[in-house]
């Protein structure tokens, strides 16, 4: 299985390293004193930062410098576990909880079997979701009933293809063993 990095209408396929794709869930929480002495607490709730450890020959190696060129200055890219799993939509309707059918304004990429996020427009609500069946341009059918509500315009894609992330990495600097170069890959999700 290929992992894969787009960016720019460019495409860049890697082989995903021993420790695959990793997730770390964090809160931060910052406090701000006012000059009256009111303290004011910040919470900011679901960050999600990945980490994937990728290997990579030469040719790819001179690819990922003009990534790292774009990637560096905070521009948008894309991420997929599965090159072959990269379908991202919107509902083109509601879909109730306790039903199976989600209207989809497309279906192309999609097949009986994958496992795809459904998540709210405002990010409150989300789920994962395995497609039974696929009605070709017109909705899927998951395998067990939805536990919320969503509406035409909330997200549906593949679990493991992240359509626009910007990196966290402070620096691009892969390590070589033999015909191999091998780096940890850090990014967070635009939302």
């Amino acid at each position: 299985m290929a992992i894969r990095i787009t960016y720019d209408s460019k495409t860049i396929d890697l082989k995903l390293g021993d420790d695959g794709l990793a997730t770390n869930y964090t809160q931060v929480q910052n406090q701000n004193l006012s000059g009256t002495g009111v303290v004011e607490q910040i919470n900011q709730y679901g960050i999600q930062e990945y980490i994937f450890d990728a290997y990579f020959q030469d040719t790819i190696y001179y690819d990922l410098w003009a990534w790292w060129s774009w990637a560096r200055q905070g521009k948008v890219w894309g991420f997929s576990k599965d090159s072959g799993k990269t379908a991202s939509t919107t509902l083109d309707g509601a879909a109730a909880s306790g039903q199976k059918v989600v209207p989809l304004t497309a279906t192309a990429g999609l097949a009986a079997g994958d496992i795809c996020l459904i998540a709210t427009a405002a990010d409150d609500a989300f789920e994962i979701v395995e497609v039974a069946t696929v009605s070709a341009g017109v909705s899927i059918t998951a395998v067990e009933n939805l536990k919320f509500t969503y509406a035409s315009g909330d997200a549906f894609r593949h679990i493991n293809y992240f359509p626009s992330v910007v990196s966290t990495d402070t620096e691009f600097n892969p390590d070589r063993a033999g015909d191999w170069w091998r780096y940890t890959f850090n990014f967070v999700e635009v939302k």
